[in-house]
């Protein structure tokens, strides 16, 4: 029971409850007094009557009559006297009627118990029909905050701040409305995700797609000399290729998005990490005669998916090798302190421009000055959705003409 008077309503109605039952105590015990102060008077009323017809026939017994008065009969005397009153007929079986005194008395204080009865039970239902009242206007509150939320508006929230299983009630409703809006947040996310992949998708395979088609058509129409057969066939390779590298990077980016992949994060060496994408890359660089130093002061382990973060480094380190000036010369920083771990890569080539900064994570962007005609411009997109699947936070700094720098930041937790 102790649990249940938690509930505001309860101590209200029980603390109510106690107050009209002491009210009517106290009424009753009043009465009771005016009664009994009414009996005396009736009582000294009646004894002076018989006194004074007594005395009327006989002066001598005025003495003797008033102590006994005062002072009460025995019973031997009481029961003499019933005896001789039941000779005239006077006994507890007459009326009342015939009793006037008490029957004036006995009236009286019938009407006003009567009256006290009326008063405290109209007292009683107002005071309930006004709780209920309060508790059903609450409920129906609550019922079309519920109705709100069911046509959709998510924003219905209810204010309160008794305690007691209603506001527990209340806060449940506040969680699950909260919880529905999210969900169907979600839900409209994915939604459009779904719509951008597939347009993103159509958009990009449009152009190889087109170029396969023509060259496949020119082919077969037409009889070309075999070093022309081997220059379409190339570009068509080309062209396949470039579409297996997108598909393949945007159902990868599409996982990550949608988090339909299971990163397993193992407590492993960010150095060997780090050194095995720059042997990736090992022989692009010696390509684009781009050399890449590493320096670190200690060894130092951070909790990842050893697979994944590879290619969100190498595609930016790519990046930095595809756009530095030749000969050119990319650093490769790794610290940390007792905040965060740090990897910092930069370069000493063509820059990004103040115009592209805040768009060149976005897929499919390509920098205006960008020389890169078969880029998709969806490694550094995958890059951060890598990134920040690890918990952590890209960053980046550069100017035209003057390189760029690229900060990772793993917060220490």
């Amino acid at each position: 029971m102790k649990r249940y008077f938690s509930n505001p309503e309860l101590k209200i109605s029980s603390t109510l409850l106690l107050m009209a039952m002491l009210t009517v105590l106290l009424i009753t015990l009043f009465t009771q007094r005016m009664y009994y102060e009414d009996l005396k008077k009736d009582y000294i009323k009646s004894l002076g009557a018989v006194t004074e017809r007594v005395i009327e026939k006989d002066p001598g017994l005025e003495k003797e009559i008033a102590p006994l008065i005062a002072q009460g009969v025995s019973d031997e005397y009481a029961q003499k006297g019933e005896a001789v009153l039941r000779q005239y007929g006077l006994t507890e079986n007459l009326e009342n009627s015939l009793f006037p005194y008490y029957n004036t008395t006995l009236i009286k204080n019938t009407y006003t118990i009567l009256m006290l009865f009326i008063i405290m039970l109209a007292a009683l239902f107002f005071l309930n029909y006004f709780q209920y009242c309060v508790l059903y206007e609450r409920i129906r509150g609550l019922t079309m905050a519920a109705k709100k939320v069911v046509e959709g508006e998510y924003e219905a929230a209810i204010d309160e701040n008794m305690e007691g299983d209603f506001s527990k009630l209340v806060s449940a409703f506040n969680e699950m409305r909260k919880t529905i809006r999210s969900s169907i947040g979600e839900l409209q996310k994915e939604k459009n995700f779904l719509i951008n992949i597939l347009s993103d998708i159509s958009h990009q395979l449009k152009t190889p797609l087109s170029s396969l088609i023509v060259y496949n058509d020119i082919m077969m129409s037409q009889e070309l000399p075999k070093e022309q057969q081997k220059t379409f066939l190339s570009n068509t390779n080309n062209q396949l290729q470039r579409m297996q590298s997108l598909i393949y990077n945007i159902l990868k980016l599409a996982k990550l998005d949608a988090k339909a992949i299971e990163l397993e994060k193992e407590d492993e060496s960010l150095n060997d990490t780090i050194q095995e994408a720059i042997d990736a890359l090992e022989n692009k660089a010696a390509e684009e005669e781009v050399g890449i130093d590493f320096s670190y002061a200690e060894e130092i382990t951070l909790k990842h998916d050893k697979l994944w973060l590879q290619e969100a480094l190498i595609n930016i380190i790519k990046n930095a090798v595809e756009h530095s000036f030749k000969p050119g010369r990319i650093n490769i920083e790794l610290l940390q302190n007792p905040i965060y771990i740090r990897i910092i890569i930069e370069d000493n080539g063509t820059g990004i421009g103040e115009d592209d900064l805040p768009n060149i994570f976005k897929r499919f962007y390509k920098a205006k000055n960008s020389g890169k005609n078969d880029s998709v411009g969806i490694g550094l997109a995958l890059s951060k959705s890598i990134i920040e699947a690890h918990d952590g936070i890209i960053e980046v700094k550069s100017k035209l003409n003057e390189g760029t720098k690229f900060i990772i930041t793993f917060l220490k937790y």
